[in-house]
């Protein structure tokens, strides 16, 4: 059987999400994409091509669990916060997350590749947030900014196995 490179990308994605990043070298990849290293490289360009692909890949799927849990506009800031808080601590979200901070790792470490997937999903991510604060938000920018932050200083802090830290900050954001 042929796997289409969408196909392929799904599977390594499958494999990121249960490995993590520290085994995303050509050969793990390949085996959970049914394939050899060879031809990985044959339709992905170079390992860093194929890399930006699966994390673009882990990317959308963020994306689409969002929008598939949090359709229209929350009616104020915290509702949003709130909302977008438990979808990305879920248990459902939590490999993604780790997969996240190993990324934001490597991209601090000045990796271009991740510093590329990093910013694109930075970009969605604020975009998708503005999009669903209140169409009246006087700062849709900044509000998503906002939560942004908060958010993600929460997944570290849950990683962190702080999640009381987390959970106390969250109460206190946006309250009125």
């Amino acid at each position: 059987m042929v796997l289409t490179k969408d196909a392929m990308v799904q599977a390594m994605v499958g494999h990121v999400l249960q490995h993590g990043l520290a085994d995303a070298s050509l050969r793990p990849l390949a085996r959970a994409a049914g394939t050899s290293d060879r031809m990985l490289i044959y339709h992905f360009g170079s390992k860093q091509d194929l890399i930006a692909e699966i994390l673009t890949a882990l990317g959308t799927m963020y994306g689409d669990t969002l929008h598939a849990q949090m359709t229209g506009r929350a009616a104020t800031r915290k509702a949003c916060l709130d909302q977008l808080a438990a979808i990305s601590r879920s248990a459902q979200m939590r490999p993604a997350m780790r997969v996240w901070m190993q990324i934001l790792a490597a991209a601090a470490a000045g990796e271009t590749a991740y510093l590329r997937v990093g910013d694109r999903i930075v970009g969605q991510l604020l975009g998708w947030i503005a999009a669903h604060l209140p169409a009246d938000d006087p700062d849709a920018q900044g509000a998503a900014q906002t939560i942004l932050v908060t958010i993600e200083g929460a997944i570290v802090l849950d990683l962190a196995g702080r999640s009381d830290v987390a959970d106390a900050a969250l109460a206190k954001a946006f309250a009125q």
